[in-house]
């Protein structure tokens, strides 16, 4: 986030609902394809640096697939960001954008014409009127804009010399908060650092400090900067509570929202620990159609700044319940996005992109969606989760042939490129399904394991944490082993199985050892849980119920020391989703996504910090009503290495 091309604001029409009425803006012929608008600002932009925003997002209302080829007429300045934007082709009933770049290179206005044609059964062409303001800072000089964010402001400063260049930032000169030091540019040109992490319809102040390498500080005025919200009608419904006397862990709450009884509600959002939400993202190309509706699933902060997420849909619907494969409706969004703090695209990468590259690598393979999860490798690749399905035949007490569903992990490069693929249904046995088959795995989590370089895998419909040779790219895909109930340990501390997780999410290692002896937490949501007679929870038998375990794992004595055990009241029992994680203050968090239904049929999640003692206090909680919280994680703030 500071002079290399990053995108700086939030797509255009993102803060408005997933319902959009969208005009139909045609200069000549008929089109059916729409957009949202027909001009865009840029507004003061520094010469020399590079704005990269959504500028119109197109919409295809037809029941045929249109052809597109967007194109720029006027000012040099102005550029199409294709790897981001909208291909050839729109499908029906599909949503695409935009965006374009803006580095302006003379001072004063510059304007260029986007212009959208499309050809096919019908002939139309549109035109987005661009406009953009080039500006000169002098050194020690910075200005504030906004963005298309309500919560994110761009800071752009002017340098006096090599060194790096932060903004303290709060609601008075004595500011409080401040985003990470970023280093000035080589050529001297000026720096822009995205300012997040204020709440909505405040006047902050903030001012830039630059700390020279020959030593010493130069620091800019003043400046403010009055934020805007998002629509009121999206926003999560949050409560928040904390103990009398205690002191949660410093930081802030990122989460990712699905099933919600608010149409186009906020999915992305990160709160402070008083519940004021500080930054959010939501998105135009977004699908409203019954099963396959987009959710975000999940967010993650970057360690370069930037968000990454999984724009997809609820992997279960492929199948139904005839064991049919279901398409989703053509246009579905499904794709894995990084963005910057105030929602740009950075790169993207959507399931038919992956498919064709996979096909040009030589894999015979294809998939259907992105799932559940993302995972950024201190290498930069993306390890994403996506769903295979397979006719089968021979399974044992099973129809023949019958379409099974599993997980293929992948390793895409910096260039999104896949260069590692495994696949379970080359290593895991098929007549092993305890739960919900032909939804055979339902895998939910991947995690890198720094200490040995491997994965370590969540498989929701085995019961089981998987730990396989990955070898950081170079391994063979073989599995270590299985932990959980008929797995490869032997819990100690625990009675087996009932003390075993099972349909677990979102597991987390404890501590920086993450092979040989090591602790692990994660969120059993307990449906499936056995007793010693072999009784699986449920009305019949007894009540499934969710636990937080603590384990230390010894691969070494093959022992899974059950450390920790929270259970979580009955009333309060977790079907699905969720994850756990140890603060750096040694307490315990945790996400309960899906508590059973409110009276009024709202969704209801609650995210508690307590500690894992022997009789846990809690000392923090958070309550969302109106959607379940896939995820909630604490961070230190929205700035990698900077603890607010």
């Amino acid at each position: 986030m500071t002079s290399r091309v990053l995108s700086r604001a939030l797509a255009l029409a993102t803060l408005a609902s997933a319902t959009l009425t969208l005009p139909l803006l045609t200069s000549c012929g008929r089109s059916t394809v729409q957009a949202n608008t027909s001009s865009f600002d840029f507004g003061n932009t520094a010469l020399h640096t590079t704005e990269n925003r959504v500028v119109v997002t197109l919409s295809n209302s037809s029941s045929s697939p249109a052809s597109i080829q967007a194109s720029i007429k006027g000012d040099a300045s102005f550029a199409i960001n294709s790897p981001v934007s909208c291909g050839s082709n729109l499908n029906a009933g599909g949503y695409c954008s935009i965006a374009v770049t803006y580095t302006p290179q003379n001072t004063g206005t510059e304007t260029a014409q986007l212009q959208i044609d499309e050809t096919g059964g019908t002939t139309g062409t549109q035109v987005v009127q661009l406009t953009g303001t080039g500006t000169t800072l002098s050194a020690g000089e910075g200005m504030v804009t906004a963005t298309n964010n309500p919560l994110v402001a761009l800071y752009t400063y002017a340098p006096t010399g090599p060194g790096t260049v932060y903004v303290n930032f709060g609601t008075t000169t004595a500011y409080g908060l401040k985003t990470w030091a970023v280093p000035t540019p080589a050529n001297g040109d000026p720096v822009t650092i995205e300012v997040a992490g204020m709440t909505a319809n405040t006047t902050y102040h903030m001012q830039a400090t630059e700390n020279l390498t020959s030593g010493g500080t130069v620091s800019d005025q003043d400046h403010t900067f009055t934020t805007t919200s998002f629509p009121s009608s999206i926003l999560p419904n949050i409560s928040v509570t904390s103990a009398s006397g205690s002191t949660p862990q410093p930081g802030i709450e990122l989460m990712s929202a699905s099933n919600s009884n608010i149409p186009g509600y906020l999915q992305a959002y990160a709160t402070d620990l008083k519940g004021n939400i500080i930054w959010g993202y939501n998105y135009a190309d977004r699908n409203n159609s019954g099963n396959f509706s987009t959710i975000v699933q999940p967010v993650k902060l970057l360690p370069d700044g930037d968000m990454i997420l999984v724009l997809s849909y609820p992997s279960q619907y492929l199948l139904d319940s005839n064991n049919n494969i279901v398409n989703p409706p053509a246009g579905t969004t499904d794709l894995i996005r990084e963005i910057d703090l105030a929602g740009n695209p950075v790169k993207q990468i959507t399931m038919d992109q992956l498919n064709s590259e996979l096909n040009s690598a030589g894999y015979n393979l294809t998939l259907y969606d992105f799932h559940h999860d993302v995972t950024v490798l201190p290498n930069g690749h993306w390890i994403v989760l996506a769903n295979t399905i397979q006719p089968e035949t021979g399974l044992t007490g099973e129809p023949s042939p019958i379409n099974v569903m599993g997980d293929v992990i992948i390793d895409l490069d910096t260039n999104l490129k896949p260069v590692w693929v495994w696949n379970e249904f080359d290593h895991l046995d098929l007549n092993r399904h305890p739960m919900q088959f032909p939804d055979w795995t339902h895998t939910n989590a991947v995690v890198y394991s720094p200490t040995d370089g491997n994965l370590l895998v969540s498989i929701r419909h085995q019961n089981w944490l998987i730990k396989i040779n990955y070898d950081n790219g170079q391994g063979d895909g073989s599995i270590r082993w299985h932990l959980g109930n008929q797995g490869d340990f032997t819990l100690l501390n625990g009675s087996s199985p009932i003390d075993w997780f099972y349909a677990q999410h979102g597991p987390s290692f404890v501590g920086s050892t993450t092979a040989g002896n090591f602790d692990i937490t994660m969120m059993d949501n307990g449906d499936d849980r056995i007793d010693a007679s072999g009784n699986v929870c449920g009305a019949s038998t007894f009540p499934c119920y969710t636990t937080i375990p603590i384990f230390n794992v010894n691969t070494s004595t093959m022992t899974a020391n059950l450390l920790f055990q929270y259970k979580v009241p009955t009333a309060d029992y977790s079907l699905w989703g969720g994850n756990a994680e140890v603060l750096a203050n040694g307490d315990l968090e945790f996400d309960l996504c899906n508590e059973p239904v409110a009276s009024n049929g709202d969704y209801t999640s609650t995210v508690e910090e307590m500690t894992p003692t022997t009789t846990p206090q809690t000392i923090w909680t958070l309550q969302e009503t109106g959607a379940n919280l896939y995820r909630a994680k604490r961070i230190p703030s929205l700035y990698p290495g900077v603890q607010w």
